[in-house]
């Protein structure tokens, strides 16, 4: 019975998603830089788990992204339905942004593509886009073992002429573009015409939307592995092979 259903609930996704983008990139040449997503914890875990889930190769990459202290352990517990920011590398091309190199998802026994993305990875993504990434040509058959690439949606543009860091955040159910422009610090008008949406109608619970968070620039040297290093507002990242500590405060004048 089981299997019966499979098709049925890639069926069901598929009306409920048709709608879903993925987030702009507008450089005419492949480009990458630094983004954010927000993830919802789907049961209790620990910042280890996610750290793995994601293939973060540093354990304070990820302190960073949410403003933790630096002797936060792996083992720090996080409850279900938690927010955790996870930091990505976003490559641009054709158009559209999607992570680079990481993460990589080992498949497990029972697992399939719609749970994967929509439980594993919590709706950051749709099944769809994980079979196109790994030229997956019937969604239905995997193989234990097989190891995935999860594109996640992200972004490099400027917005407005100013560089931002482009956080993937999951909108929840009756939100407003008036309630996430200012939990934030955007606009309405800006999220509307990045995400290319006209109304709060438009906003579809669960599907990720792609909000501009306001960041610090630094020194960096164009020619740095490290550039373009930018921190958003509230967090903090290391460059010069992990020697320099960058924090950004909007209370210091954004520096």
């Amino acid at each position: 019975m089981g299997f019966a259903l499979l098709p049925v609930l890639v069926s069901v996704l598929t009306i409920q998603y048709s709608a879903a983008q993925s987030f702009k990139c507008s450089s005419s040449d492949p480009s990458t830089c630094h983004a954010l997503v927000g993830y919802i914890t789907v049961n209790n875990t620990n910042l280890g788990a996610i750290q793995s889930l994601f293939s973060v190769k540093n354990l304070r990459s990820l302190l960073g992204a949410n403003n933790l202290p630096l002797n936060t352990k792996r083992s720090y517990a996080i409850p279900a339905q938690q927010v955790i920011k996870v930091p990505i590398n976003c490559l641009c091309n054709n158009n559209t942004g999607t992570s680079s190199g990481a993460p990589i998802y080992t498949v497990q026994p029972g697992d399939g593509l719609y749970h994967i993305a929509a439980e594993v990875f919590s709706r950051l993504l749709l099944y769809q886009q994980i079979a196109a990434a790994n030229n997956i040509r019937d969604a239905n058959l995997i193989t234990i073992g097989d190891k995935l690439k999860i594109p996640l949606p992200c972004s490099c543009d400027e917005v407005d002429g100013q560089k931002v860091v482009h956080y993937a955040h999951m909108v929840k159910s009756g939100s407003s573009l008036g309630e996430i422009a200012q939990e934030f610090g955007t606009n309405e008008e800006t999220l509307a015409r990045i995400n290319g949406i006209k109304a709060d109608s438009d906003l579809k619970a669960d599907q990720p939307i792609d909000v501009p968070l306001k960041a610090c620039n630094s020194s960096v040297s164009s020619d740095s592995f490290d550039f373009p290093l930018l921190a958003a507002n509230g967090t903090y990242l290391f460059t010069a092979n992990g020697c320099v500590k960058c924090m950004c405060d909007a209370a210091n004048n954004w520096t």
